[in-house]
């Protein structure tokens, strides 16, 4: 029997669900949050232009705040990024850590605006619209760094 300060395991589920959407996250003009599914690729997170499937469709599960997850719903890995600039911060998925390098405070600009910063070192998401686009974290300088979702 649960005590009455522990939620008992339908209430935890149901207040997960309550805190889980799943969005599209649209960065860089007219692409859309997407990720190469293979190791071979380093599972390299990328914007493209629309795709009627489930790898541009992303989890974001509220873990505290305006702090969340981020997993990609095709495959169930979850946003992160390298924090070396050798590796130039490039944004990647990988399997779960539960640690602050895939975890992302949404700063809300309102009407679906947002930006994305990782809490693991304070840069933010950026859609690069360029070459093979793809994203990595930065400072926030630039309007590269703003995202709009909806759904999907």
């Amino acid at each position: 029997m649960a005590s009455e300060t522990e939620p008992t395991t339908s209430t935890a589920k149901k207040s997960v669900a309550a805190s889980t959407r799943i969005v599209r996250l649209q960065g860089g003009g007219l692409r859309f949050l997407d990720a190469h599914e293979i190791p071979q690729l380093d599972f390299n997170v990328v914007t493209r232009p629309f795709q009627n499937n489930d790898t541009q469709h992303w989890r974001l599960t509220r873990v505290g705040g305006n702090v969340h997850t981020i997993q990609q719903v095709s495959n169930g890995r979850f946003l992160d990024a390298h924090e070396i600039s050798s590796l130039k911060f490039r944004v990647v998925t990988r399997p779960q850590q539960n640690n602050d390098a895939q975890r992302w405070r949404l700063l809300d600009f309102g009407g679906g605006f947002f930006q994305i910063q990782q809490l693991s070192n304070g840069r933010f998401l950026e859609a690069t619209l360029d070459g093979d686009f793809q994203v990595v974290t930065g400072p926030a300088d630039n309007n590269q760094t703003i995202w709009r979702q909806g759904d999907p």
